[in-house]
């Protein structure tokens, strides 16, 4: 009864967005909602919990559910490490496919699915009197497992399932940041750019973030992101602005 109604439902969506046609490659928004748990072990160790919201369609549809866990470890003045696991559920977009002669073939819904995400980090940073330089080189790896979901055929009018395969991914971050210490003051800016390279390059993140310490425990902090991304690789993907949140809380 339940996958009856389920496919009775995405029918009627089909029908409603018959007529829905955006550009391909227009900007989209959306806001990143994140929250954070520290605890340090002396003056070297630290181990974290973290939770993240995305959201997109400006701002209209989760986009993606994130926790994870992580520890990192100060090996000298300037260069740490850090490595850590993440859980992802993705809210994946809609795929509608069409033949050479632009006649509807098959409709995907949006539908949910999982990923697990390895990291391993080594960030160096100097100060160059109250500018604070760093370099972060990560390597990420991905795994999508195999997920079943319905997508509509045109030619058959009727629902099928369909499998979406395995994805393994390798990706390397590499991010600049430059912060600046305001003498006296709670807030730090900063401002950062990512380049996410696989084969070639991938995306690019430039962010303008604030830093403000409530206490010596609590932190919060607001940031703006603008997201670039080389459409030759993944053509479903936009070029998207992003208004975050975040509050830490270290123990």
């Amino acid at each position: 009864m339940k996958a009856r109604i389920k496919k009775v439902f995405l029918t009627l969506t089909l029908v409603l967005m018959m007529s829905w046609g955006p550009s391909a490659f227009a900007d989209d928004s959306g806001l990143l909602a994140e929250a954070g748990v520290e605890k340090k072990f002396g003056k070297q160790a630290t181990a974290e919990l973290e939770a993240e919201m995305r959201t997109r369609n400006d701002f209209r549809t989760i986009d993606r559910f994130k926790v994870g866990a992580g520890a990192e470890y100060k090996l000298t003045n300037w260069l740490k490490a850090d490595a850590g696991y993440q859980f992802l559920v993705d809210n994946n977009r809609e795929k509608i496919t069409v033949d050479d002669d632009a006649i509807l073939e098959r409709w995907r819904p949006s539908y949910y699915s999982t990923r697990h995400r390895v990291f391993a980090s080594l960030t160096a940073g100097i100060d160059v009197g109250r500018v604070e330089i760093s370099l972060r080189e990560r390597w990420q790896y991905t795994h999508r497992p195999e997920h079943i979901t319905d997508r509509y055929d045109f030619a058959s009018k009727a629902w099928e399932e369909t499998a979406v395969d395995v994805s393994d991914k390798h990706v390397l971050r590499s991010r600049l940041g430059v912060g600046y210490n305001i003498p006296h003051c709670k807030f730090t800016p900063e401002v950062s750019v990512e380049m996410f390279t696989t084969a070639s390059l991938q995306k690019t993140r430039f962010t303008l973030k604030g830093s403000y310490k409530l206490k010596k425990r609590h932190s919060l902090e607001a940031f703006y992101r603008y997201q670039s991304v080389n459409h030759t690789i993944d053509p479903d993907d936009v070029n998207t602005h992003y208004i975050g949140l975040g509050y830490k809380f270290k123990f």
